[in-house]
C-alpha cells in the first residue's frame, strides 16, 4: 500500500512540476522558435530574411505570422532591395497565417515574394497573401516591374 501511494505521489509531482519547470525557462531555447511572429514587427527584408534562415528547417516548410500586413508596408527604401532580388529561384518557405490548418511542402522562391511586395509598391495595394503562399518567380511580373522601375528611374 505504502508503494501504491509513493508511485502516486511521484506521478502526480511529475505531471505537476514538469510543466512549470519548463514554463519557467528551461526550455527557453524551444520556446524562442514558438514565439508568434506578427507581420507588423517585420519589413519585406526581415521578411524574406526570416523565410530563407527557415527553409528546410521546419516540417512543414512555412513560418507562420499573425496579422495583417499594414497599409503602405512596402516602402521606398525597400524597393531597391527588392529590385536586386525579385529575379531570384532562391528556395525559401512560404508563408502561413496562424490560423491556417493547410499544410504544405512546397517551396516558395525568394523572387516570388519580392514581385509581390514590388506589385503591392507599384500599384499602392495591400499585402494580402491569404491563409498560405507559396509564390515562385514569375517571368512577365518581372518584365512589368523592370519597365515601370526604368520610367521612375528617369
Amino acid at each position: 500500500m505504502k508503494k501504491l501511494i509513493l508511485r502516486v505521489i511521484i506521478v502526480f509531482m511529475l505531471f505537476t512540476f514538469i510543466p512549470i519547470f519548463y514554463s519557467f525557462g528551461i526550455h527557453k531555447a524551444e520556446q524562442e522558435n514558438h514565439k508568434i511572429l506578427y507581420i507588423k514587427d517585420l519589413n519585406p527584408k526581415s521578411f524574406i530574411t526570416l523565410c530563407k534562415e527557415r527553409h528546410n528547417k521546419t516540417p512543414i516548410n512555412s513560418v507562420s505570422m499573425a496579422g495583417e500586413f499594414p497599409d503602405n508596408w512596402v516602402k521606398q527604401n525597400d524597393v531597391q532591395y527588392l529590385i536586386s532580388i525579385m529575379h531570384s529561384k532562391e528556395k525559401c518557405c512560404g508563408y502561413m497565417n496562424i490560423l491556417s490548418s493547410h499544410i504544405s511542402k512546397d517551396d516558395a522562391e525568394v523572387g516570388g515574394f519580392a514581385i509581390i511586395f514590388l506589385n503591392s509598391y507599384i500599384n499602392k495595394t495591400k499585402i494580402n497573401l491569404g491563409l498560405n503562399s507559396y509564390p515562385k518567380t514569375d517571368k512577365e511580373s518581372i518584365k512589368k516591374i523592370e519597365n515601370w522601375y526604368k520610367k521612375t528611374a528617369k
